[in-house]
């Protein structure tokens, strides 16, 4: 029997007594039975008047276990890999489905998701004994399941300890509870001590065993008395919208799940009692359970799988019967008496598959992009990336190198130094030193770290051939091979226009001479320390301009490379087409992992790009644009119809409140974002 049946039971008990002893004062007698076949619930209510109560909990180094209810749980920092917004109907009710069918929970195993503002925790639960052999064998199962659609970090240690958050229950407020009720001594007199005596006893055994203590933690005010999903022919449509309202209506909940082995018998019993009663009795008042166990019995036919639901939530749904309620948190301990019949539809609208905070560990770097369609922030965990590459996709007009700004800026913020190949002259409102690259440039031929000359020439060589489009390798790498030693890149250079007798050949060694760096170098420190590199000048001659962008990033590899450390300097390359589609950005994209540089590549196009390139970038924003620009990346990015529909919806940034639509991509993780973009940073020519 669940808890608020008891308690109606117990009231309604109640106000026959007292209305009885208005007619003879010796039916107050009969409290005396009533509280004591009521006596855990009566402690529960009345403890919990003046704070929210929780069972006794051990606190472990990575699990709590509960020695009275004898109830074992751990806990998971999660993320949703799989999004409500991007997925159609039928997929979104088909993975709900599926992941509670592979969970294979039984009545006494719990899995409960906790959404406390963008935080989202799973408790995964077991009635069991030491040494928890169950317990573990559950557990095991649970967390394997939940990966394949969370990405899950175990809480432990002294993150779990204040998670829970449990303190002593105050003398005073034992003193209040039992100082309330001798109302009924100045009511009834002598006859009133026997019932408020056994009362007394009842709670301090309670106080005194340890039973209760006040929760800190995880507060809910509001508990399910009702399912009214339930009582619902769920289409996939209905559930769909219903699980986008709650989730944009509620922010703080919990929602405990458990196994249901007997519904099925007691839907097919409930039926055919109210069947009985209708056409046998004639009883018209049985029509409303005939419907509801009819449909509880269709909906199991259909293969829905049968549950126990709980909901705690502290504001209410208009779909949920949520009752205010003093004992909501200790429910969300012990549910067992609190769970409600339901069905996986019924679940479906609860479990958190939205999200967009991509991170699991609270003391990392997080970037903030922007908020989804249901307005909740999507952030992004720089130090949880397998590199720290970032690749940001947009046609002209739609606020690619705005986003790219506004990203870029709060990094600087966050203290990482950045680097900027500037085509346009876009980024000069980020603060940091500008070079003008036909002033000053790298020494591309005399790089920082261990790299053989042999490999610099070679290097440069080949990036000589692709951005020019010269085929005869070996002829550059005979002219360049013999003055690798003479000096910076341009006195070697000039040397070999001069010696060559290919004559296009000495023709790009001479421009790129007096080209770049026409008054001297720019060193390490100066990039180490942050500095937008300016190419407009060179903006002109589209083979240079490829050159050296491969140049600034083979230099800065060689600062980085083979070095293990923190993410600590970004390289963000706008126009990034211009060597995305080079054989050696491949090498430096995959070299850089974990390096303490990370590349952010703004592009319009990914046409000629290596899907091995994109494999390697584990951070994508890609904006939204026209059908044609979209079409052109879906192969690329595999797209499916629901994010095309996203994506082709938008609009110039001016049009949509200095935002952009955009999907992220993640790994396999996917959002429909709306990126932050910052006005003050907005395009110099608006």
């Amino acid at each position: 029997m669940i808890f608020t049946t008891r308690i109606r039971m117990m009231i309604a008990a109640l106000i026959l007594v007292m209305l009885s002893s208005l007619i003879t004062k010796y039916a107050l007698i009969a409290l005396v039975p009533l509280i004591i076949i009521f006596r855990n619930d009566a402690a529960l209510l009345a403890l919990s008047i003046r704070h929210s109560v929780a069972p006794q909990l051990v606190v472990r180094d990575n699990y709590i276990y509960d020695p009275i209810n004898r109830l074992v749980h751990s806990f998971l920092l999660a993320e949703p890999i799989h999004d409500l917004l991007r997925l159609s109907e039928g997929k979104f009710i088909n993975l709900v489905n599926e992941m509670l069918l592979r969970l294979n929970l039984c009545d006494k195993c719990y899995i409960t998701f906790i959404v406390i503002g963008d935080r989202k925790v799973i408790r995964v639960s077991m009635v069991d004994e030491p040494p928890f052999n169950n317990f573990k064998s559950f557990q095991s199962n649970a967390v394997n399941v939940l990966e394949d659609y969370f990405m899950v970090k175990p809480i432990k240690g002294e993150e779990l300890r204040n998670l829970v958050n449990q303190s002593p229950y105050p003398v005073s407020s034992l003193i209040m509870v039992l100082t309330i009720p001798l109302i009924i001594l100045l009511l009834f007199g002598v006859l009133g001590i026997a019932p408020w005596l056994i009362f007394a006893i009842i709670v301090i055994k309670q106080y005194l065993s340890g039973r209760f203590t006040v929760n800190n933690g995880l507060l809910f005010s509001r508990i399910s008395t009702r399912n009214e999903l339930m009582m619902s022919k769920l289409t996939q449509a209905d559930v769909y919208s219903l699980a986008k309202a709650f989730h944009n209506t509620i922010n703080e909940y919990a929602l405990v799940i458990s196994g249901n082995s007997e519904l099925s018998m007691l839907a097919t019993r409930e039926y055919h009692k109210a069947s009985e009663s209708l056409v046998v009795k004639e009883r018209g008042k049985s029509y409303p359970g005939l419907l509801y166990w009819r449909n509880v019995i269709d909906r199991l036919s259909s293969g829905e799988l049968p549950l126990r639901l709980m909901l705690l939530c502290n504001g209410g749904f208009e779909y949920v019967n949520a009752t205010k309620s003093k004992v909501a948190s200790y429910a969300l301990w012990v549910p067992d008496g609190f769970l409600l019949n339901g069905l996986s539809h019924d679940a479906a609208v609860f479990i958190p598959f939205t999200g967009g905070r991509l991170r699991v560990s609270e003391d990392s770097r997080v970037i903030r992009i922007g908020v989804d369609s249901l307005g909740k922030p999507v952030e992004v965990d720089l130090d949880s990336l397998p590199a720290g590459h970032m690749l940001l996709l947009g046609p002209t007009g739609m606020g690619k190198s705005w986003a790219a700004r506004t990203i870029l800026a709060r990094l600087i913020k966050m203290g990482l130094r950045i680097i900027v190949i500037d085509p346009h002259g876009e980024y000069s409102n980020l603060g940091l030193p500008i070079i003008d690259v036909s002033e000053r440039f790298v020494d591309f031929l005399n790089p920082v770290g261990k790299i053989e000359g042999k490999e610099t020439i070679l290097r440069v060589a080949q990036s000589i051939s692709e951005a020019f489009n010269i085929s005869d390798l070996d002829l550059i790498l005979s002219d360049l091979g013999g003055l690798s030693n003479h000096g910076d890149f341009k006195e070697v250079f000039s040397k070999a226009a001069e010696t060559t007798y290919n004559i296009e050949l000495s023709y790009v060694y001479s421009i790129i001479a007096s080209s770049l760096g026409k008054r001297g170098l720019i060193t390490p420190e100066e990039l180490r320390q942050g500095v937008v590199l300016s190419f407009k000048s060179i903006l002109p001659n589209p083979e240079l301009t490829a050159f050296a962008m491969n140049q600034v990033t083979a230099y800065l590899y060689s600062m980085f490379a083979g070095k293990v450390s923190k993410l600590s300097n970004i390289l963000a390359v706008d126009e990034a087409y211009y060597v995305m589609d080079s054989r050696l950005m491949e090498l430096y994209v995959r070299g850089l992992r974990k390096s303490g540089l990370g590349v952010m590549l703004i592009t319009q196009t990914l046409t000629n790009v290596s899907s091995s390139l994109i494999q390697n970038i584990p951070l994508i924003i890609m904006m939204g644009g026209p059908d044609s620009y979209i079409i052109e990346s879906m192969n690329y990015l595999k797209l499916d119809q629901n994010e095309f529909e996203w994506l082709r919806l938008g609009l110039a940034p001016h049009m949509m409140g200095n935002r952009s639509r955009a999907l992220l991509i993640e790994g396999p993780v996917r959002r429909q974002v709306l990126v932050d973009l910052d006005p003050r940073l907005k395009p110099m020519n608006n």
